[in-house]
């Protein structure tokens, strides 16, 4: 067993901080940047820093719950949440079940792939037991972080800060890689890199273009990440809530995306773009209809003018975006996207091989999130996680349109759009999405829904007592 340098850091924080959970969230959405890294290293196994508060929280509700502690929104959030709670517990049946229901007569691609890469036929496996495990997790800090965050005396605005910090975070780390790659700077790989169970891709180039991938272990990680923070940042930008440093974030974080040299990031970008106008129709604010356009000329003269500039002092980086360029192109004809498109058809495959059951949570690791949904949790599964999602975007539009403008629906449209984001990236290339704050952000939004709906049973006023999203 050995304590890295961010177990000794995050341990004692998390023991200081332990009364209060607030702070142990603002903790995970942090240390949620920092995948590749390790908390603590037992053998061959190594904790994630996000699950170090996440646990701390955990435990700390676990304890109240214990002693009869209620949150005043709870009831909402449960109600919220059910289908979620649903599709986990099918997950986890699935993952005992389907193993044994289709034993040897599926094949699979399994969660570690052994030394000839090389399907097998499905059976019980220990990943079924570690997927279960990291899904209670999860999905226990989404239902309780939003059960707490509807106390009144916690301030919920602090969970998008501490969001906005951690995407400031990425930018640093990825302009102190590309400064280390391109001029030698020394650059912190031990501390960021010490999960030994996880192969981390940061030597990758395109042409003569280092790719980056700052904390995370391979840049379309970094880029999944830097989507999420650029949707919410534009996305809050455009509905007039004035929060400091978000706008120069907006570039910062497109730039370091840029730097990914991320096929599933520039895709994302891509979605994100086209989805904007419906998402500005779909919502009934016309009115934004001309802040994109604006941002969008903004953004034109500034792209024209620093590739004006980078291209008459750096002329060497014009042939290094051109080869980036190309290589992007040419992605659909490489080996690596033929195995991807090959395990995600395969999953297709195991879905239908199944009767649409699937072949167990943890059974089968695809490319991309939607066939390995259906391989893995099933028809049943993937509609309860509809029906979840189309529950919390109905309640978000409800809060929106009931109380504009308050800090609760900054929050809403901040995570959600950032939520948002790292689901198309995962749709596009990600096998799931098991991440922590990935589901805290989640339970961040479901809170400031749920306490609009207070609100208004105590006060039957469509308005927040002196709050602003305006900082």
């Amino acid at each position: 067993m050995s304590l890295p340098l961010m177990g000794a850091i995050l341990f004692p924080l998390c023991l200081i901080f332990w009364t209060k959970p607030s702070r142990l969230l603002e903790f995970l959405l942090i240390a949620g940047i920092f995948p590749a890294a390790s908390a603590l290293t037992l053998g061959g196994l190594a904790v994630q820093p996000s699950l170090v508060p996440g646990l701390a929280f955990l435990s700390y509700i676990v304890l109240q719950k214990m002693l009869g502690v209620r949150y005043p929104g709870q009831t909402d959030v449960m109600r919220l949440c059910a289908p979620m709670i649903f599709s986990t517990a099918w997950a986890i049946f699935g993952s005992l079940a389907m193993p044994r229901l289709f034993h040897n007569q599926v094949l699979v691609w399994p969660q570690k792939l052994d030394a000839f890469g090389a399907r097998t036929l499905l059976a019980p496996s220990f990943g079924n037991v570690t997927q279960d495990i990291y899904l209670l997790l999860n999905v226990a800090l989404m239902v309780y972080a939003a059960q707490y965050l509807t106390r009144y005396q916690v301030s919920i605005a602090r969970m998008y800060y501490a969001f906005l910090v951690a995407g400031w975070m990425v930018v640093v780390l990825c302009v102190w890689q590309f400064a280390a790659r391109t001029a030698g700077v020394p650059f912190p790989k031990t501390f960021l890199y010490s999960n030994t169970g996880w192969s981390v891709l940061d030597s990758q180039v395109a042409g003569p273009v280092p790719r980056i991938n700052a904390s995370f272990s391979e840049p379309a990680a970094c880029a999944t990440y830097l989507a999420g923070v650029l949707f919410s940042t534009v996305w809050v930008t455009l509905k007039g809530y004035r929060v400091r440093g978000v706008k120069p974030l907006i570039a910062a974080s497109g730039l370091c995306l840029c730097l990914t040299t991320s096929t599933t990031g520039f895709a994302t970008v891509a979605i994100g773009a086209l989805l904007l106008p419906v998402m500005v129709v779909a919502t009934g604010a016309a009115r934004l209809l001309g802040r994109v356009g604006q941002l969008a000329m903004i953004a034109a003269v500034l792209l024209g003018v620093s590739g004006l500039v980078v291209a008459t002092f750096i002329p060497k980086a014009v042939t290094g975006a051109q080869s980036v360029v190309s290589g992007t192109a040419e992605k659909k004809d490489s080996a690596s996207y033929k195995e991807r498109s090959q395990a995600d058809a395969d999953a297709v495959s195991e879905f239908v091989e199944t009767y649409g059951l699937g072949v167990g949570w943890g059974s089968n690791r695809s490319s991309s999130l939607v066939p390995g949904l259906l391989a893995t949790v099933g028809a049943i599964g993937v509609i309860g996680l509809m029906m979840f999602d189309w529950r919390v975007i109905r309640a978000a539009g409800w809060a929106l349109k009931t109380m504009p403008g308050c800090t609760e629906c900054l929050v809403i449209e901040g995570m959600l759009a950032a939520v948002l984001g790292r689901l198309i990236a995962a749709i596009v290339s990600a096998p799931t999405i098991g991440m922590p704050d990935f589901y805290v952000m989640i339970a961040v939004a479901i809170a400031a829904v749920t306490r609009i709906r207070m609100a208004v049973r105590t006060t039957g006023q469509p308005a927040l007592r002196g709050e602003t999203a305006a900082v």
